[in-house]
């Protein structure tokens, strides 16, 4: 019985690889046309800078849904003209905020984008570097106490029972627990991976500005 679960579990990872690839194939075309774009001058001249500022802060209340290869794209296209300096990346507030929203979603945001988006964050105003913080923050804390929680578990049942975050983060909602509670082990030990490096890149930023300043 062991054995058939272990195999079932096996397949599942390798469809996942399967669908991540064909996501990063799409992804991989359109950003050659975007690239494609630039280079030929197609794109208008945007009359925003082309970093993300502590104007532009997440929107909390929308939720309109958007394709994650649109999204991939954004940020590729900003790397782009940071690198060539080309001008056509346009800021999308909406862009914006729907990758935090997703950030942590290995289904939306692929591993890839995700190292995009970091640097795409840690180069904006400190106050939109203060909200990503906090929220990494926050899940690097849950799955501390989850995993201490999981390792006391034989010793009281009551906090084996979906590994659930009851008293110590309170900072989260209880929809956002709700999801989490549901992802399984592996999934949780992702989203903490993503919380480290997030707060890792910052320290880094705020370390290279310091010494720029002192420089």
């Amino acid at each position: 019985m062991g054995a058939g679960k272990n195999k079932s579990h096996r397949k599942k990872r390798i469809s996942k690889h399967v669908i991540q690839a064909e996501e990063r194939r799409k992804q991989t075309e359109v950003e050659k046309q975007l690239l494609l774009a630039a280079e030929n001058g197609t794109s208008t001249t945007p009359s925003t800078p082309s970093t993300p500022t502590e104007e532009k802060i997440e929107s909390t209340s929308n939720t309109k849904t958007k394709d994650p290869e649109e999204a991939a794209s954004y940020l590729t296209l900003w790397k782009y003209d940071q690198i060539n300096n080309t001008k056509s990346w346009k800021f999308n507030k909406n862009t914006q905020s729907w990758l935090q929203r997703h950030m942590y979603e290995g289904d939306k945001v692929s591993k890839t984008t995700f190292a995009t988006l970091v640097d795409y964050l840690t180069q904006g105003g400190d106050r939109l570097i203060s909200r990503v913080e906090e929220d990494a923050k926050m899940r690097a804390r849950r799955y501390k106490e989850w995993e201490k929680k999981k390792e006391n578990s034989t010793t009281d049942e009551t906090t084996a029972v979906g590994g659930e975050i009851k008293e110590e983060s309170k900072s989260t909602s209880a929809a956002d627990d709700i999801t989490w509670n549901n992802l399984d082990d592996h999934d949780k030990r992702k989203e903490y991976k993503r919380a480290r490096k997030v707060l890792d890149s910052i320290k880094a930023t705020r370390e290279e500005k310091k010494d720029d300043t002192e420089a």
